[in-house]
């Protein structure tokens, strides 16, 4: 498939390298769909007709539901930042680095960004642009997809291995919009553009040796709740057509009182009765809303929120959990953590995969003076707590711990994290705990 790919790049035959890529375009324009609530089924709910009158306008009511569920994942995966740690010794000059370049190309931010986008639309990516910054090489990131204008075609091999990776966008060009296709491979990236006739193919030597795109593809935040939030947003709308009509005052009266009103369509101020047994006029009420229809529009609001697996976090429910403990809050929360732990099974491959691209254009390209210590760090990665750890609390439980003796100095300071170098933190923790010795001894002599 390879040969292939690199045979019909030669030849300028883009738009069949197209064809061998994967498209999920089919699968990604249905989840937008679903995300935008301008694109809901309920919007095409048809006005009523009537007779010799104008149709009567039907209320179309879409929620942000999947946005909603969307949203909450993100929270529970990347709401604080992703912990680095680095476990190897007379490398902190490069850990430096390493933590400095995840802040210049705001790590956070755009991984957030691609997250998001995937859980909307089943798939984004995480492009690293390599560039001339004044005679410097500079690193850009761009967050790509299908919604943003960028046409996303990896190509996976059998073994789930990212064998090349093509995008496609328009820019304007002299007043034209032109066609681009970029497809990046560990050894060249080629810069495709659409001509009069056929392609034009620039290649330029991938300086990195790898791929330069972290591919994001999971399911809809809201996979499987679909049809159940299609049908509240259908009661909703049913509901509000039900108010609307019974908004303006209605009479129901017999034909005797009907033919004293000045007019048939308005209620005088005087009805006069002519049959004291059978004349009746009394206004309508609108009915009332059927517990059964009450039942199923709460068993839909669990279910969608059960069935994706998201938390309850409106004002009612958040009410009764002001005054939970940390471990309590935790618990209370189990769904959003279990969803959390089946995206991690994504995800901690993904982060994987972008530390070492990030280790191999630093050490290729932005810091080769600091190969050799980057070649040894052996840096991992912990996603953390979504909601704020106590602290000091914390703190005091790891001082209580060491002091006891149950863990080392060394773990101390590590689980503390409060020092991108910890080894130098321990060495000089040791060095004066060694002179305070030496101080009490020559007191004492």
């Amino acid at each position: 498939m390879e040969r292939d790919l690199m045979k019909l790049i030669q030849d300028k035959d883009i738009s069949q390298v197209q064809t061998l890529l994967q498209n999920r375009d089919m699968d990604v324009i249905e989840a937008i769909e679903e995300y935008n609530p301008e694109t809901h089924k309920v919007n095409k709910r048809k006005d009523k007709l009537r007779k010799n009158k104008e149709p009567y306008k039907v209320e179309k009511l879409p929620r942000a539901r999947q946005r909603y569920i969307n949203e909450v994942e993100l929270f529970f995966l990347l709401g604080n930042p992703i912990k680095w740690k680095n476990d190897v010794n007379g490398t902190d000059e490069a850990f430096k680095a390493y933590n400095k370049f995840l802040q210049g190309t705001r790590f956070h931010t755009t991984m957030r960004q691609a997250k998001r986008l995937a859980g909307s639309e089943t798939e984004s990516a995480k492009i690293y642009h390599i560039y001339d910054d004044n005679g410097k090489p500079g690193v850009k990131v761009l967050v790509i997809s299908k919604s943003k204008g960028y046409t996303l075609r990896p190509l996976f091999d059998q073994y789930e291995n990212l064998i090349a990776f093509g995008y496609g966008y328009n820019l304007k060009e002299g007043g034209r919009t032109i066609e681009h296709f970029d497809i990046e491979t560990p050894a060249y990236i080629f810069r495709c553009k659409k001509a009069n006739i056929g392609w034009e193919v620039i290649p330029l030597e991938n300086p990195t040796g790898k791929i330069n795109v972290i591919y994001y593809k999971q399911d809809k935040a809201w996979h499987g709740t679909q049809p159940r939030c299609d049908r509240e947003e259908h009661i909703d709308s049913k509901a509000a057509d039900t108010n609307n009509y019974f908004a303006d005052p209605k009479l129901k009266a017999t034909a005797d009182v009907i033919q004293s009103l000045a007019e048939a369509d308005t209620a005088g101020e005087v009805i006069q009765m002519n049959s004291k047994d059978n004349s009746s006029v009394e206004y309508l009420v609108p009915p009332e809303y059927s517990s059964m229809k009450d039942s199923e529009k709460k068993d839909l609001n669990n279910s969608i929120l059960f069935d994706s697996f998201t938390p309850d976090f409106s004002f009612e429910n958040m009410k009764g959990m002001g005054t939970l403990s940390g471990d309590a809050l935790n618990r209370a929360m189990t769904l959003g953590y279990i969803k959390r732990d089946n995206l991690k099974e994504i995800y901690d491959i993904l982060v994987d995969r972008e530390k070492n691209l990030i280790l191999a254009i630093m050490m290729n390209v932005t810091h080769i003076h600091l190969r050799e210590q980057l070649a040894k760090m052996n840096i991992t990665h912990e996603f953390a707590e979504p909601f704020n750890e106590d602290k000091e609390k914390q703190w005091a439980s790891i001082g209580k711990l060491y002091t006891d003796g149950i863990i080392s100095l060394d773990l101390a300071v590590n689980m503390l994290a409060l020092t991108d170098a910890p080894q130098k933190e321990i060495e000089q923790i040791k060095n004066e705990k060694l002179d305070s010795i030496n101080n009490v001894g020559l007191v004492n002599e």
